[in-house]
């Protein structure tokens, strides 16, 4: 016979069916009991091998529980990625993650540490190569070697800073200052105004020394003129890190308050590709606007303390009365007339409305179009639409009857072993074209740049650039600045900028000014004039006489 509930042949007069447990009766038949349970007319209670089933049972049951959940939450995380708002998000993550892979590639110093700890090493080199002299008139070629340098130390641990200037002339140095700060010491010297000794003050008791020698001034406190540059300077900088932080939040809070929606999909020109790209319309809600505004107000406040300001003109010795009348007038903020602007503007757009296209899971476009200031405006950032992502990128600006045209291209992540741009600006007054090209692993002239205004002027740079971990060295050989074409003059240029090694300026124990008598300052201002005449003669004497007289 078969079993009328799973088809399968069982033995005649079976009380049940041993494939499915169906129960056989009468030619009827009903479902088998559950595990435990006694069947009607006497079934058995399915223990034993009927428990082993249970248990498997559960088993796939738990399995399968177990699914459901990793689909739904699948389904979910997909639901929340596959929205308008998530996938613009993540266009823009993906945007920033192809830039700094660029950067990146290139080996860019990171000098933030330089800048946070206020300590680091800057120097600056300018020398004359040549000078067209058919264009000045004059055999001017004596000028080539005739130059400025400046070098700077801060060690702000240590409370050092240092500072030398020089004039130099085939390479011979003929005029040279030298300041050291050391806490409240500041000393000053000369190899040529000052005989190579060093004067020095104390500047946090220059008001007291002042006093002494004899200085009066009606509007000013002169006893009471007293401050530590170091001090100061920390007075202008408190909360530098909690400043950050509370950007940081206003930038979330304003990110918050955007909503997407998609629009559908387009084909638009993105430097002159076809991009077929998801449109979306993302508003940006007056009220989160200006609630940004309000916190980046407050953020920029911690960040440029009126404490500071208020400190540095107390330390001048200007009168606590002056300093309330003079910060009175800031009206609460350095920065309050612009945030006063920025809420204006927002007051008079409105939300801001903003067209975002989407290709390849890049930010294609960025496109505004309305009004502000009573003028009808258009703004296009448009990204991508060559082979590589990061090698093309435009803006441009409609307002007013007015356009502006930024457009960049070139090898922008040095896949072919140099990084390359040119950058053209085009306004209704002219344009301005930039061609730049960098060779990271080359030895020498690794570094070219070119710089034309219209058709009548230009800069041709060529040098070494070398890039460190936390320090930046360019040395351009060759600055040429020319007009309609023709060479006016070619410079040298050299800056570095990296970690403090050291002071550059060795100064002996400074003369201070403050233990000086009148008899000792009436010597010192002979001997800087004597110093300072001597001076003038030995130039006379080193400036060729056609030179001397077309200089006078």
């Amino acid at each position: 016979m078969l079993c009328f509930k799973c088809g399968k042949e069982i033995a005649d007069g079976s009380k049940f069916c041993p494939h499915c447990g169906a129960v056989i009766s009468g030619g009827s038949a009903a479902e088998a009991p559950g595990p435990g349970a006694a069947g009607a007319g006497g079934a058995p209670s399915f223990e034993g091998g009927g428990r082993r089933r249970a248990g498997k049972g559960l088993i796939i049951g738990g399995i399968a529980a177990a699914v459901v959940v990793i689909v739904l939450a699948a389904v979910a995380l997909s639901g929340l990625f596959s929205s308008p708002r998530g996938q613009v998000e993540k266009a823009f993550a993906k945007t920033a993650a192809a830039y700094a892979e660029a950067g990146r590639k290139l080996e860019l110093p990171d000098l933030r540490g330089l800048s946070d700890s206020r300590s680091g090493t800057q120097r600056y080199s300018l020398e004359l190569n040549s000078v067209n002299s058919d264009l000045a008139g004059s055999d001017l070629s004596a000028l080539k070697g005739l130059g400025l340098r400046v070098a700077a130390d801060a060690d702000w641990k240590n409370r050092k800073m240092d500072c030398e200037m020089a004039a130099f002339w085939g390479g011979e140095d003929f005029a040279v200052f030298q300041l050291l700060a050391e806490d409240s010491i500041v000393s000053l010297g000369s190899p040529q105004f000052t005989g190579g000794k060093f004067y020095g003050m104390n500047t946090e008791t220059l008001g007291v020394d002042l006093d002494r020698l004899g200085a009066e001034d009606d509007s000013v406190d002169v006893k009471s003129i007293s401050f530590n540059l170091f001090d100061l300077v920390e007075a202008f900088t408190p909360g530098e890190e909690q400043a950050r932080e509370m950007a940081r939040q206003a930038g979330k809070d304003l990110l918050d308050g955007v909503k997407v929606d998609k629009t559908g999909r387009e084909t638009i020109q993105v430097n002159g590709s076809g991009v077929s790209a998801e449109a979306y319309r993302v508003t940006v809600p007056r009220e989160a606007m200006e609630d940004y505004i309000d916190a980046m107000e407050q953020a920029m406040e911690q960040a440029d303390s009126r404490d500071g300001l208020r400190e540095m003109l107390r330390s001048m010795g200007v009168p606590e009365d002056e300093i309330d009348s003079t910060l009175a007038g800031t009206d609460g903020s350095p920065c309050a007339e612009m945030a006063d602007s920025l809420r204006q503007l927002v007051e008079e757009q409105g939300d801001l409305e903003l067209n975002v296209y989407v290709g390849g899971g890049y930010v294609s476009a960025v496109v505004y179009e309305g009004q502000a200031g009573g003028q009808t405006q258009k703004v296009g950032l448009y990204l991508g639409g060559g082979g590589n992502y990061v090698d093309d990128l435009s803006l441009e600006v409609e307002a007013g009857g007015e356009k502006l045209m930024v457009k960049s291209t070139g090898d922008h992540a040095a896949r072919g072993g140099a990084f390359t741009d040119e950058t053209t600006v085009r306004m209704d007054a002219g344009r301005v074209t930039s061609r730049l090209r960098y060779e990271p692993k080359a030895d020498e002239g690794n570094f070219q740049w070119e710089i034309g205004v219209a058709n009548t002027a230009s800069l041709e740079m060529t040098g070494r650039l070398t890039i460190g971990k936390d320090w930046v060295e360019l040395k351009l050989d060759d600055m040429s600045v020319k007009a309609a074409g023709i060479e006016v003059c070619s410079l040298g240029l050299e800056y570095y900028v990296g970690p403090c090694e050291g002071m550059r300026v060795s100064a002996p124990a400074p003369q201070m000014l403050g233990d000086m008598d009148d008899g000792d300052l009436t010597e010192l201002y002979r001997s800087l004039q004597d110093n300072a005449e001597q001076w003038v003669y030995d130039m006379m004497a080193l400036i060729p006489p056609e030179l001397l007289w077309y200089l006078l």
